[in-house]
């Protein structure tokens, strides 16, 4: 999941998927589960059913659980994207159970630990894929552009690196990785299951810390960025090479990081969901017009293509978001604190920006944000990014209209100041 293209079936397992769970409890029983999954992404209704589905055979209550994918472009696919085939249903609940249960698990293994958490910054593997060009146009930095024709990159990255560790003995036994970066290197080309960079990070982890160490990954805000080096055209682009490359480098930030670590301080345990209402993307007369005519007559007026979503697969979608269109919908915004960590789970593929922000913003000694938790609501672009134009702003990559990032932004804002005790200020 994660590409278009006519064979959609994986052919073999290069690496295990997996889930990995954190169950944390404080000395008055309150207790908060992170679940971190090898797959592009769950909808709400698939979130909801594991929430429930935990819930009824553990002590962690649902609205307590954090569910996110990381992305991996070579899981199977839970939800349909762009149309595309997706895994049935029941396909799709046994695997989604089979992962819940390692929160279920984490739940009954509970035990007296320390958690730390600690910080590198990592500037080599992510670029922002959004490139301003010669022609005036915005342009992704997987196309191929001729030399000198790329002006700069429209945008930064995120190059933090934050691990929480957690600790029952004189090495850590498990650590959560914040990262943001968009595990695509296995793309199109790849017909093996994979957790791409992720599984070889979890694989440098072990042999840097402990064989038994165990690696939770939760992806940071890369809605806008990739590990593709536009101004370097020999830098390997795709391949499990490239893949292990990132995972192995990204390791040794990972350890740098907790070289540096300090002791998570407090006991307090707090959860906050918001539903933040968003006003949908409008889609144009004429748009809607040439949809409705392609899907009776195979005819259009503009080349297929349109910033990588052609006329196959984005009519239905245009169609579909013109009749709805007027509608608002509402997705969760979530936040957690433990101790002195501050968690935000944003329903989406948000720029690195807005991740910035919040930790900008946040009151918490540490704060963690994470993408594509809890649903798959698309790109939620910035405000900027709409008027440059590109790929995550045309309709169908994304449902929603300008100012909504700035939204779920402002609702985990607000509810960590709340959560930290900081509503008045």
């Amino acid at each position: 999941m994660g590409h278009v293209r006519d064979d959609y079936a994986a052919q073999g397992t290069h690496d295990p998927l997996r889930a990995r769970a954190l169950v944390v409890a404080n000395a008055a029983g309150a207790r908060v589960a992170l679940l971190t999954l090898d797959l592009c992404m769950l909808n709400r209704a698939q979130v909801r059913m594991m929430r429930e589905h935990i819930a009824a055979h553990s002590a962690v209550p649902p609205e307590n659980i954090l569910i996110a994918a990381s992305h991996t472009h070579g899981g199977p696919a839970a939800v349909s994207l762009y149309l595309t085939p997706a895994a049935s249903d029941a396909e799709v609940e046994s695997f989604l159970k089979k992962a819940a249960q390692a929160v279920i698990e984490a739940d009954q293994r509970l035990k007296p630990a320390a958690l730390k958490a600690g910080y590198a910054s990592e500037l080599s593997l992510s670029f922002n894929r959004r490139l301003r060009c010669r022609d005036g146009k915005t342009h992704m930095n997987w196309e191929e552009l001729a030399p000198g024709f790329v002006l700069d990159c429209l945008g930064p990255v995120d190059p933090e690196v934050l691990v929480l560790t957690v600790e029952n003995g004189s090495a850590p036994a498990a650590g959560l990785v914040n990262f943001a970066q968009h595990p695509a290197i296995l793309d199109y080309e790849n017909w093996l299951y994979t957790g791409d960079y992720i599984g070889y990070l979890d694989e440098a982890l072990r042999k840097i810390v402990r064989e038994d160490f165990t690696t939770l990954f939760f992806n940071g805000c890369c809605g806008n960025v990739n590990h593709i080096n536009y101004a370097d055209p020999a830098s390997p682009r795709r391949g499990y090479p490239t893949a292990q490359r990132v995972g192995y480098v990204l390791a040794a930030s990972v350890a740098r990081a907790m070289r540096s670590r300090v002791g998570v301080e407090g006991d307090v345990i707090g959860v906050s969901r918001e539903m933040v209402e968003l006003g949908r993307f409008k889609i144009s007369d004429s748009l809607y017009g040439e949809a409705k005519r392609f899907l009776v007559k195979g005819q259009q007026d503009r080349p297929a293509g349109m910033d990588g979503l052609d006329f196959e697969h984005g009519a239905p979608l245009w169609v579909k978001m013109r009749e709805q269109q007027q509608v608002p919908d509402k997705v969760e915004v979530m936040a957690l604190r433990i101790g002195s960590v501050g968690i935000v789970a944003l329903p989406g593929e948000v720029f690195c920006e807005t991740g910035m922000d919040i930790k900008r913003a946040s009151p918490a000694e540490h704060t963690i944000v994470i993408e594509l938790a809890n649903d798959a609501a698309g790109y939620l672009p910035t405000r900027e990014a709409y008027e440059q134009g590109g790929y995550e702003v045309t309709p169908g990559a994304t449902a929603y209209a300008l100012g909504c990032a700035e939204k779920l932004a402002e609702s985990a804002s607000r509810q960590l100041n709340e959560l930290f005790g900081r509503s008045g200020e």
